[in-house]
């Protein structure tokens, strides 16, 4: 018996899928049934062969997300999908008054910013022909409050706070016949933010810090039949950090 969260027949791919949250998503996607399309700048050729006989399959490819060739020759070898999640992240925790500092800002805003318009750019064209596609981008807590960790720079406040708004002008741009939808995490359990002071979340009505499952759950469901009504929205899922 299907239901509206089943997602047989659907081709989903999802940048940086050899991260924590990306790993994740993919894995709730091929649970449900889907396809996974696996792109990431290191080798997710393990995880593809894990996700093979879970789902309907799944592929690897290289992808190096700041080069916008390589995203445009993704989406010629890959083709259609019906879901692309715009997963792929960095962080920086570096003193903002250094001479360095505007190297560092270019990066954090081509990986986590214009990444994902460029994969938008590529891909949407083709979406727009398959029927209930979606797209799902990845935002964070820290677009709306400025960060709820001390060490987090403004250059990852801004990416963030930018996917946010550029949900919104997608959503308008791709409808109707693509839906597009964001997700905006707190601080979760991944290698991303290992090694930093411990995240601010003993106020938090859930106090603690998100397991990359959590994240993953919601961005499959954005992916899902369930969520056809749904389009411009962020999602907060931050355990009651911030309450909007």
């Amino acid at each position: 018996m299907t239901t509206p969260f089943d997602l047989t027949g659907k081709r989903i791919l999802v940048t940086g899928a050899a991260g924590g949250i990306g790993s994740a998503t993919a894995r709730a996607c091929a649970e449900l049934g889907a396809e996974l399309v696996l792109t990431d700048i290191r080798d997710c050729s393990a995880l593809a062969a894990e996700l093979a006989p879970i789902g309907a399959g799944a592929s690897a490819h290289l992808c190096d997300v700041r080069d916008r060739a390589a995203i445009d020759a993704l989406a010629g070898t890959v083709g259609g999908v019906d879901g692309l999640v715009l997963n792929a992240g960095a962080i920086a925790f570096d003193d903002w008054e250094s001479l360095e500092w505007e190297e560092s800002f270019h990066e954090i805003i081509n990986v986590n910013l214009l990444a994902p318009m460029q994969f938008a750019r590529a891909f949407l064209p083709a979406m727009r022909t398959r029927g209930g596609a979606r797209i799902v981008l990845v935002g964070s807590v820290a677009g709306w409050t400025g960060g709820t960790m001390s060490t987090t720079g403004a250059h990852y406040v801004v990416s963030k706070g930018g996917v946010h708004a550029f949900t919104r002008w997608l959503a308008r741009r791709a409808a109707p016949d693509v839906c597009v939808n964001a997700v905006a995490p707190s601080a979760t359990a991944t290698a991303m933010i290992a090694g930093q002071p411990a995240p601010a979340v003993a106020t938090q009505l859930v106090p603690r810090v998100a397991e990359p499952s959590e994240i993953a759950w919601p961005i499959a469901f954005l992916c899902s039949p369930a969520a056809s009504f749904l389009s411009g929205v962020v999602l907060d899922i931050n355990g009651g950090a911030y309450l909007r």
